[in-house]
């Protein structure tokens, strides 16, 4: 039985396809294991900054050198696979061409190498077998591409345009999860805002899911502002149901108009302005994560001094700080007026701090809370990981079930997560 190791970097998106890979090696015979134990390597590459492609490169070629068959899938063997090529890997897999996975490994175990399985044929992958990440949490993909065009951004290279998938079949794999044991569900997709598949948009899609019988929390996933704005008056309609975390992804990328005009964004400081206040009008606990980007080239001082004023008054929970790095075979790489690499670290090191200070005393408003949480994962040092009706990170020190509910207080705040413990 041939031993395969399954790594992943990159997004939920990512994740979800790891697990599908899993479940047909595992369907197939293979034998899952840790990369040092294993003969072949897949891994499940991200593109979507140049510090996270470098991470994927690093580890292929560690991986190769340790005599391992190393197999490249994701996102980067449709944007730069001339540098796979000088990792040694010996196949490439992109992630439409998931399905085939098992014949690729069979053909790499034979000792073929040179594998390119490139195909932009969109296809619904809800149906296939699954080893999940986590034992509770059910990640189902509703759509994959975007209908944007970011200038800085390459992942449409790699997953084209939006293609969503039929609420019908998405209601089914929510089911599937829900009777396999999840408690969590992560609807997940490059914009959840854009969805639209028969004439059912996102709104309308988390209702026929809320309405599925079951004990289990609905996380939405990103959605761009633009969309959002679309279909806000029901997507504030559909947060008020029990089963839904009053969480939202909401990336702004900039605080300033002209720089969200560059990046082609496709929405203003003030729209975003306006759909916070809204959710936060009708859901004031509700827990906001949005990303931003320092040093987009022509970015001058002042420009970048309104996403620090932007953060201040939208006062996010989580903010996801990337510095400017440019992207192969996007428009952004080719602006003049780059910023400083210097520059773009200092302004990176200031975002942060706010970005911690906010998300500090955000948290400090939930010390004291009694409520009820839902055990998620294994926390990294001690006891469990669980969330609240807002997705609040808490960490419990107790050893507990995963898929548990538990009575919680809040009782310390930290910069991104809270400390509980159990209380009747």
């Amino acid at each position: 039985m041939t031993a395969v190791s399954v790594i992943v970097h990159g997004c939920s998106m990512s994740q979800a396809e790891a697990e599908m890979i899993m479940g047909l090696l595992k369907e197939a015979g293979f034998s899952l294991t840790l990369p040092d134990q294993a003969e072949v390597a897949i891994i499940l590459t991200c593109g979507v900054k140049g510090h996270a492609e470098h991470t994927c490169l690093k580890t292929g070629k560690e991986l190769a050198k340790m005599g391992k068959k190393v197999i490249m899938a994701g996102c980067l063997p449709a944007i730069c696979p001339e540098k796979l090529e000088a990792t040694g890997c010996v196949a490439m897999v992109s992630p439409n061409a998931i399905p085939g996975i098992v014949d690729v490994v069979k053909r790499v175990v034979a000792g073929k190498r040179g594998i390119h399985l490139l195909t932009n044929e969109k296809t619904v992958r809800l149906q296939l077998p699954r080893v999940r990440l986590r034992s509770v949490i059910a990640i189902v993909p509703i759509s994959e591409g975007c209908k944007g065009a970011c200038s800085y951004c390459c992942v449409r290279i790699a997953r084209g345009e939006l293609y969503s998938y039929p609420p019908e079949l998405i209601v089914e794999e929510v089911a599937r999860g829900v009777k396999e044991g999840c408690k969590e569900v992560w609807l997940t997709s490059q914009d959840s805002g854009a969805y639209i598949c028969n004439g059912v948009r996102l709104p309308q899609l988390i209702k026929r899911i809320v309405n599925l019988e079951g004990d289990f929390m609905v996380r939405i996933g990103m959605m761009n502002p633009n969309h959002a704005a679309e279909i806000l008056d029901e997507l504030v309609e559909v947060y008020g149901s029990q089963k839904v975390y009053k969480f939202i992804h909401l990336p702004v990328q900039s605080g300033n108009n002209e720089i969200l005009k560059a990046m082609n964004r496709q929405y203003t400081r003030e729209l975003f302005l306006e759909i916070v206040d809204e959710l936060r009008g009708n859901y004031p606990s509700l827990t906001l994560s949005t990303d931003v980007i320092a040093g987009f080239p022509g970015e001058s001082e002042e420009q970048f001094y309104d996403t620090v004023s932007l953060l201040r008054e939208a006062e996010p929970d989580i903010v996801n700080v990337s510095m400017f790095t440019p992207r192969p075979h996007t428009p952004a790489a080719k602006l003049p007026n780059k910023v400083p690499g210097w520059e773009i670290k200092r302004r990176s090191r200031i975002l942060s701090s706010v970005s911690s200070d906010l998300s500090f005393k955000r948290n400090l408003k939930w010390v004291g809370w009694r409520g009820d949480a839902l055990v998620t994962e294994i926390a990294r040092k001690v006891g469990v990981v669980a969330r609240n009706y807002a997705y609040k990170h808490i960490i419990v020190r107790e050893n507990l079930t995963l898929g548990e509910r538990i009575k919680v207080k809040l009782e310390e705040a930290k910069v991104g997560y809270l400390f509980g413990s159990i209380c009747m």
